[in-house]
């Protein structure tokens, strides 16, 4: 596709483009964080499995419905979790996209973008609840705009009673069934209850269809699209709200992670020179000290606790000798010491960050 081929795509098809590249600026936004916060994930999750979930990005679960952030059934349609989900998903929608806003405008594709990703996860909340589904089963991407659409252009084309639009009808019939027996091969990964609350909306809004088409270019049309484009922002601000108000609470959750990591060990370093006294199964000795490596290995520490991972492999061989034994108990009572000050100022930064929040909250 060239640049002029683009431009020209994103002129006559001015919402279907602005969608997706929102999906595309949050599925890197999604990626960024995820990438700072946290080790790098895998190629294989990076491109299949998924990074994570997308909480902080406005994706859904019943916990978080209940809660009564009801903008999520709106917000979750923009996040996707790994490149093949983003990519099939961008690939569909743009197809699907580009025709419904080619017969209704930009205007009433906001509308209808609005009301089959609201409403189609709103559908798919209900029969998860009524079917007592986890509360914490993380859901989002734009699919269930997608098979809206896929029941919006079925449902039309088969009312048009023309050759192309039965055709057409035939053709997502065919979309629905293929994505049914992947949602039966693979229901881990794809959300079988938010394609269908999205094939239902779509439906019936293809029952609308010419109401539709007699819109088009009227000022109820663009109305009804700016009121969508403003219902989208709003929920888009909630969400960078609700993420905003929950930062003390996640800093706070990273402060406790590390407080029990370096807590751990400190305890392992202690319990170390007494395994190696008590002449304790070798293997014991080395998997304490594995324990703690992501907490040692690195930074001041490293060179000391390398040395000691070193002894304790020499352990399960020989004997260490007296001065090897001596050293080891030198080694780990450094990094014992060394931990015992950090804990102390991170407790000290942990509970002034908890009065903080406390004072904030009242």
């Amino acid at each position: 596709m060239t640049l002029r081929t683009l431009a020209r795509e994103i002129r006559d098809y001015p919402a279907t483009a602005c969608f997706s590249l929102i999906w595309i600026l949050v599925f890197v936004a999604l990626l960024f964080v995820r990438m700072r916060e946290q080790p790098a994930p895998g190629l294989w999750r990076f491109l299949v499995l998924g990074i994570g979930d997308g909480h902080r990005f406005g994706d859904l679960t019943l916990h978080d419905l209940g809660q009564g952030e009801i903008w999520r059934l709106i917000t979750s349609t923009f996040v996707h979790y790994s490149v093949i989900h983003i990519a099939l998903n961008l690939l569909a929608f743009y197809l699907l996209g580009t025709l419904v806003e080619s017969w209704y405008g930009a205007p009433q594709f906001i509308l209808i973008y609005g009301l089959t990703g609201g409403l189609g996860n709103l559908v798919s909340a209900l029969i998860r609840y009524a079917t007592s589904s986890g509360q914490n089963v993380h859901s989002g991407g734009g699919s269930v705009v997608i098979m809206g659409l896929i029941g919006l252009c079925a449902l039309m084309g088969w009312r048009s009673r023309t050759a192309t639009g039965s055709d057409l009808g035939w053709q997502m019939v065919k979309a629905l069934g293929l994505t049914g027996l992947l949602g039966i091969a693979f229901p881990r990964y794809i959300d079988n209850w938010g394609h269908a609350g999205g094939v239902f909306v779509g439906s019936l809004l293809g029952l609308l269809h010419r109401w539709f088409l007699r819109q088009y270019s009227r000022p109820s049309a663009w109305g009804m699209g700016i009121v969508s484009a403003l219902v989208i922002a709003g929920c888009a601000i909630a969400q960078i709200n609700a993420d905003r108000r929950e930062a003390p609470l996640r800093r706070q959750a990273t402060l406790r992670a590390e407080l029990n990591a370096r807590e751990m060990a400190y305890r392992n370093l202690r319990a170390a020179p007494t395994l190696l006294d008590q002449k304790a199964d070798p293997r014991l000795l080395a998997s304490v000290l594995d324990a703690i490596a992501g907490v040692l290995d690195g930074g001041t520490t490293r060179s000391d606790f390398r040395r000691l991972r070193e002894l304790a492999a020499v352990a399960a061989t020989r004997v260490l000798s007296e001065a090897e034994r001596a050293e080891f108990k030198q080694r780990a009572g450094a990094l014992s010491a060394q931990l015992r000050g950090e804990l102390d100022i991170r407790l000290r930064e942990f509970w002034k960050d908890r009065q903080k929040t406390d004072i904030r909250n009242r």
